[in-house]
């Protein structure tokens, strides 16, 4: 959910020319201006802005018109601590490089700035009292002296140039940095069509010296480790996301042996399914798992962010075993493991934590602050990255367009229940939402901290919910249009920061009442077609069946009983092999019958099974769904490559994707396109939805198509308020109004 900024934001700046870190790099073309605003900090106290949190708490923020030379944009961040004990964020921007204290993380304070080349992209590492900055803008390797970074020296510079390394190729651009703390050498990715060059910093961090390269494609980011123990100890070994083509063909996991910096040893190349730019990566504490981010993924080949969890226990070996996501539409950007915590910065939904103690491979989500709040669609501004590295438990975040961030998780405020239950229809004209919100052990909640959030469209309103005593609270929503589809969440503003619902938020659409105009439980085919022009599957033809159970394949249809049949991918005899019947040598497609769908808010409901994770070649083909207003031209919906091994159910809206018409259909092409996999589906339970506001009465409150007590009881409860219950609009809930009621009563 997103929410209004309370602040006064004026967006200035202008965006530099720069070269591409890789080909179309979307970054260029999504650049928004800096959002500059005043430095907020905690123990000033004030607000810097409703940003919806769940568990985090922001204790600084510095925007970007608060660092030297009006910076358009921000990008990297990392951290250092001194030999005092003293912590420091190091931000980069497209001017250079800037240094600020957030020992206290309620009173960050910028404490020097160096100017680099310009560019949109910096990144910047740490080897003892040096900080390493280099840019898609060339210039080499900024090396940065932090020995007097804690001020003890008054007569120096916190921060000062120590050198610059323009060695290693002809090349001077950088597009990542990254070091190995225990070997002692630096490695920089990218800038060109680079691989990795390596540089010594152990021998002399003042000045490094060029030691070595691997170039056999390009490597947009890397992470370097020395393995301690086991079958690889004392290996330097490289985990380099890249490819071809500035990392657009072939793009997956490199793992390079490294030990030797005259040559380096390729150990293993593996991609994983729906691969389109592997960006960036982390090892896991215990060596097990390699977490991936592709930059490129979301919206194309799915709907939502997905993070990629390989096993490299075996180098030369690496297998995908899964792959998670929070349901969010954001893309995913760099990701950092501390402890049992997993961080990533995914851009427009900020900042994401996911508990890898409940499951290495399948994390919940358990934590999240998002810096973007007009949206959380899949374009490449808001946060960059993360560091959640300092002992104190403080950790940072660097946005785009809203430069530096210093978090501290928080208790939750309030732990939120719904008594009444959460509605998904809403009247037009209002409705309401009651809450329990109980507030943590020995606190209370401030009078008008409890508020409700409702999104439209990308715009947000709140309001200050009613209390009614016993922790109970009531929201009245604001009109919104008829069948207009929206989002709500509940959130209380406490001492500390704010603190959203941390399940919702929860959507909701403004209509009374649903209109199912199909109901097919696909018992039969009827006017089902099983296949199209340019199907050419050699077998697992769709039919209509009682499906046969294997290893790939449901043994019953999704329909509650008496219900037997559904829409299967071929039909094998009992007993028979996985194999016997699944989709081969190509497409075969489903296709439902024509429906309406000019009503703007039809929504198409089904239930499917796929399965592609078995035989010679597992997880290499995909199922698309597809919807066409005209029978000819067909828009993807989304791309089935997840083998859930279940029933599950999907429902879209169909003008997010077409103007819907009275011919509109829906089709599944189930295909079998690589080397030997098996392929199953099934599709069962297709429903065709309609929103609508006839019939509806102002006086049914909860619009269960009676006025009776229920309806009463809550025009008592708003006595003397406004709201829904004002049913005549003069300001106040009064007698006027229940007589008003009473003559609407329902037998």
């Amino acid at each position: 959910m997103k929410i209004r900024l309370t602040s006064s934001l004026v967006a200035f700046g202008t965006v530099v020319a720069v070269a591409f870190a890789h080909i179309d790099d979307p970054k260029v073309r999504d650049a928004q201006p800096a959002i500059p605003g005043p430095i907020y900090r905690a123990s000033e106290g004030g607000t810097a802005g409703a940003f919806d949190a769940n568990g985090i708490v922001l204790k600084s923020w510095i925007p970007l018109n608060n660092f030297a030379g009006s910076p358009a944009n921000g990008n990297d961040c990392w951290g250092y601590v001194s030999p005092s004990g003293r912590e420091y964020a190091i931000m980069g921007l497209n001017v250079g490089t800037a240094f600020v204290e957030v020992t206290d993380p309620a009173n960050a304070q910028i404490v020097g700035q160096i100017t680099g080349p310009t560019s949109l992209w910096r990144c910047m590492k740490v080897y003892g009292p040096y900080c390493y900055a280099g840019t898609e803008g060339g210039g080499g390797i900024q090396v940065i002296d932090m020995t007097n970074i804690d001020g003890t020296n008054t007569s120096l510079p916190r921060v000062s140039l120590a050198t610059t390394v323009t060695t290693g190729g002809t090349a001077l651009a950088t597009h990542t940095l990254a070091i190995d703390t225990t070997s002692g050498f630096l490695y920089r990715a990218g800038g060109g069509s680079n691989g990795i060059r390596i540089y010594d910093v152990a021998t002399n961090p003042a000045n490094p010296t060029f030691v070595g390269q691997w170039n056999n494609v390009y490597v947009h980011e890397a992470q370097v480790v020395t393995y301690t123990g086991g079958t690889y100890a004392g290996k330097q070994i490289a985990f380099c996301c890249g490819g071809s083509n500035g990392g657009n063909v072939n793009t997956g996991l490199y793992i390079v042996d490294v030990t030797n910096k005259a040559a380096p040893v390729q150990l293993s190349y593996t991609t994983y399914p729906n691969a389109r730019y592997c960006h960036q990566s982390w090892l896991s504490n215990d060596g097990r798992y390699v977490y991936i981010n592709d930059e490129l993924d979301e919206g194309a080949s799915v709907s939502v962010t997905s993070t990629i969890v390989m096993d490299v226990r075996t180098l030369t070996a690496p297998t995908v075993v899964g792959a998670f996501t929070n349901g969010n539409p954001a893309v995913g950007h760099n990701l950092y493991i501390k402890g049992t915590k997993l961080f990533e910065a995914n851009y427009r939904s900020g900042l994401r934590v996911f508990d890898l103690a409940a499951s290495a491979t399948n994390p919940p989500e358990v934590a999240f602050f998002d810096t973007w709040p007009e949206d959380d669609n899949a374009n490449f501004n808001g946060l960059w990255n993360v560091w959640p590295y300092f002992p104190s438990g403080t950790f940072i975040g660097s946005d785009i367009e809203r430069g530096l961030f210093v978090w501290r998780f928080g208790a939750p405020a309030a732990a939120f229940s719904y008594p009444n239950g959460r509605p998904s229809l809403v009247a037009p004209v209002g409705g309401t939402v009651t809450v329990q919100a109980v507030p943590a052990a020995g606190t209370t909640l401030p009078a008008g901290s409890v508020k409700l959030v409702t999104t439209v469209d990308g715009v947000f309103t709140e309001s200050v919910m009613q209390p009614l005593g016993g922790d109970l609270y009531r929201g009245t929503f604001p009109s919104i249009a008829c069948t207009k589809s929206f989002t709500y969440n509940v959130r209380v503003d406490a001492a500390d920061g704010p603190y959203s619902d941390p399940s919702g938020p929860y959507a909701a659409i403004a209509a009374v009442g649903i209109t199912t105009a199909v109901d097919d439980t696909c018992e039969a085919q009827g006017g089902w077609q099983l296949s199209a022009t340019g199907d050419n599957a050699t077998a697992g033809l769709w039919a209509n069946a009682d499906p046969v159970g294997t290893a790939a394949q449901p043994e019953d249809d999704r329909t509650p009983a008496p219900g037997t049949r559904c829409f299967v991918t071929g039909n094998g005899a009992v007993g028979g092999t996985v194999g016997a019947a699944d989709v081969d040598g190509g497409s075969t497609t489903l296709t439902s019958p024509p429906f309406d769908a000019t009503n703007p808010e039809t929504r198409v409901s089904y239930w499917y099974w796929y399965s592609n994770n078995q035989g010679a070649a597992p997880n290499e083909d995909s199922m698309p769904v597809q919807v066409s207003a005209n029978g000819t031209t067909w828009v993807q919906v989304e791309l089935i490559s997840t083998n859930a091994g279940a029933w599950t159910n999907r429902t879209f809206r169909v003008a997010d994707f077409v103007a819907g018409s009275a011919a509109t259909r829906v089709r599944w092409v189930a295909r079998d396109l690589g080397a030997g996999s098996i392929v199953e589906a099934a599709v069962d339970d297709f429903k065709v939805i309609r929103y609508d506001c006839a019939n509806f009465v102002a006086e049914d409150f909860n619009q269960d198509g009676r006025v009776d007590g229920a309806d009463l009881g809550t025009l008592l409860g708003s006595w003397g308020l406004a709201g829904l219950t004002d049913l005549n609009n003069d300001g106040i809930t009064n007698g006027a109004d229940l007589a008003q009621l009473l003559s609407a009563w329902t037998p």
